[in-house]
Parts: C-alpha cells; structure tokens; sequence
C-alpha cells in the first residue's frame, strides 16, 4: 500500500513541475480544471500531463518498480 501511495506522489510531483497541480489519492490522481476553461487550456493540461506521467515512469523504471 505505501508503494501506492508513493506512486500518487511521484505523478503528482512531476506534474506540478509543468504547472499541472493534482490530487493524489493513493494510487490515483485527482484533476479539478475549473468550470469555465478553454480549448487551449485543456490542451495545455493535456500536455503537462502526459509529461508529468512520462516522467514518473521513467522514474519507476529506474527504480526497477516498472518492468515491461
């Protein structure tokens, strides 16, 4: 379970380098764009997030918490 948690984190934390703040509940994490947001704006939070994952999962890969 702490490893769920860790994993949360660890998107959240690679996500916010990029602007992009979550909610990380466990193993999960929490977006809450506003009510009134943009097409461009929705892209951006699109981008941040895909690198924010990206990052962590090179970071559990280093880690050898990843495995393919």
């Amino acid at each position: 379970m702490a490893k769920d948690y860790a994993v949360g984190n660890l998107v959240d934390y690679h996500c916010h380098q990029f602007g992009l703040l979550l909610k990380p509940l466990i193993n999960v994490c929490i977006l809450s764009p506003p009510l009134i947001i943009t097409r461009d704006q929705i892209d951006d939070l699109v981008i941040a997030l895909r690198k924010g994952l990206e990052r962590a999962l090179l970071d559990l890969r280093e880690q050898g918490i990843w495995r393919e």
